[in-house]
């Protein structure tokens, strides 16, 4: 690091800490006016990092993840064991077992499964039933 590196970052440095003290003496003469009291005490902790590129988006916080009892693969599996069901017959059955989807569509996660190779077998007119073996 070159020598006018630091010294440009002590002065820039000494000069917000000087702007910082003016801010707070400030805010006491506000906080007095108002007769409220105020104490500074610990600088805010720091801003997290961006971690996305300049001019892209950062990407949103994950859900928590839903406890379910069962795998969606064992709702699917009691829901079509009867006889084979459309999706949305599978949808509703998976929902009155009780599993509860964190997707927003959770028939996308639904056709992953019933698309999975040896999972379930498609059956005429858009029904889907257990593999049997």
């Amino acid at each position: 690091m070159k020598s006018t590196s630091v010294k440009q970052f002590v002065a820039l440095r000494a000069a917000l800490l000087t702007e910082k003290a003016q801010l707070e003496a400030r805010l006491n003469e506000i906080c007095a006016g108002l007769e409220t009291t105020v104490t500074v005490t610990a600088p805010p902790a720091p801003a997290p990092a961006q971690s996305a590129a300049p001019g892209r988006a950062l990407r949103k916080k994950r859900p928590a993840r839903i406890e379910n009892a069962l795998s969606l693969h064992e709702a699917v599996t009691k829901a079509v064991a009867a006889k084979p069901l459309t999706k949305p017959e599978i949808l509703k059955g998976v929902d009155d077992l009780g599993y509860k989807f964190a997707a927003s569509k959770p028939v996308m996660s639904l056709n992953t499964l019933l698309y999975t190779p040896g999972k379930f077998k498609k059956h005429p007119g858009g029904k889907w039933g257990p593999v049997k073996k």
